[in-house]
């Protein structure tokens, strides 16, 4: 289930099978996110930017923004050592199936995330070639910084 907050500015949006219920949005910007009210983000409590400052603080990507102007968040690049960017600060839950060749993005500018658009010919960093060792779903890394690559190993929570 996914629902979307709008004011003027932004657009907050919650994707509630992903929420881990930290609450963290809660204790940062209360005017802004009360669960015990409805509806539960009152994107009019707080100016854009604060509100923007918390979403990207939630540990789970539940919560994600997007200008509405744009239709997509503010340009940030974090430029890694390896030359890759952090595409997000948390993992994609993706299905995947045996004896299929899967190209994972490791650069991080991919529009297909967490696979290979083949937008990295304009970098250094190469795709990971990769097979699934079972069918079923997976968590595959968007911070780019896994120890296990292209699997999540929760490395985005200390980002």
């Amino acid at each position: 289930m996914e629902k979307q907050y709008s004011n003027e500015t932004i657009t907050v949006v919650w994707k509630h099978e992903l929420c881990i219920h930290s609450e963290n949005c809660f204790h940062g910007l209360p005017r802004v996110f009360n669960p015990k009210q409805r509806p539960w983000v009152n994107i009019d409590a707080a100016e854009s930017d604060r509100i923007v400052a918390q979403v990207k603080k939630c540990p789970s990507g539940a919560l994600s923004y997007f200008y509405n102007a744009t239709g997509k968040p503010a340009a940030e690049e974090t430029v890694l050592k390896s030359g890759a960017i952090i595409a997000a600060k948390q993992p994609a839950q993706v299905q995947l199936e045996v004896d299929k060749k899967y190209l994972w993005c490791a650069c991080g500018r991919s529009e297909k995330q967490p696979f290979c658009d083949a937008t990295h010919k304009k970098t250094d960093v190469k795709p990971l070639v990769f097979e699934a060792e079972k069918k079923g779903e997976v968590w595959l890394c968007q911070c780019k910084q896994t120890k296990n690559p292209p699997y999540c190993d929760g490395t985005h929570r200390t980002l």
